[in-house]
């Protein structure tokens, strides 16, 4: 498990897209620039509404990415673990607050660096320009499923993908929370549990 920025170079052999994109002395450039945080559950890494986002990598811990609709309920979009990255797009790409929260399930810690030393990665050598586009394409690709899945199955079929896909998920999320994700009740999801355990 990475503990701190001076274990980053530990992801490499774990994280396929570093081992293949950027070099070793760019590895130990960024350590020297990351700072850790602990993050306490319940607490938030950002804000709806937050103007900047700090760019992180999940040590230890588990968050929920969610947004608050205009009845005031709130909607997962997703979930992020160990070694998965964290951040606010929207103010980089669209110039505009974030529009969603992410808020720690557990007690975590993160490493980050602050989105002005972020852009000064992406000018200094171009392969973090390419490990930037790999996880982008990545969060399309998520985003592209999920809508699918939202759109065109039903909401047994959706819970067996969700445990299937994320087997370590059930134990570590809330029913509350599984349930915002798939779109369904909580209530909803007791009777799916309930007969999937029959069947």
């Amino acid at each position: 498990m990475i503990e701190g920025p001076e274990d980053i170079p530990k992801t490499v052999n774990r994280t396929e897209a570093f081992h293949r994109i950027i070099p070793p002395e760019e590895i130990k450039y960024l350590q020297g620039i990351c700072h850790s945080r602990y993050i306490k559950k319940n607490d938030f890494f950002i804000k709806q509404g937050d103007t900047l986002s700090p760019m992180a990598i999940i040590n230890k811990g588990l968050f929920r990415v969610y947004c608050v609709d205009y009845e005031g309920n709130d909607k997962t979009l997703a979930f992020r673990k160990e070694e998965q990255f964290l951040s606010g797009y929207t103010p980089i790409l669209k110039n505009q607050p974030i529009w969603y929260s992410i808020q720690a399930l557990e007690d975590s810690l993160i490493s980050y660096i602050e989105f002005e030393q972020y852009s000064t990665l992406l000018k200094k050598n171009f392969c973090w320009v390419e490990l930037s586009h790999h996880y982008v394409i990545g969060l399309f690709m998520e985003k592209e499923e999920r809508e699918r899945s939202l759109l065109m199955d039903d909401a047994l079929t959706r819970y067996r993908n969700f445990t299937q896909t994320f087997p370590d998920y059930t134990n570590r999320i809330s029913q509350y929370h599984i349930a915002s994700y798939l779109g369904i009740t909580p209530s909803s999801l007791s009777r799916i549990r309930a007969n999937s355990k029959n069947n």
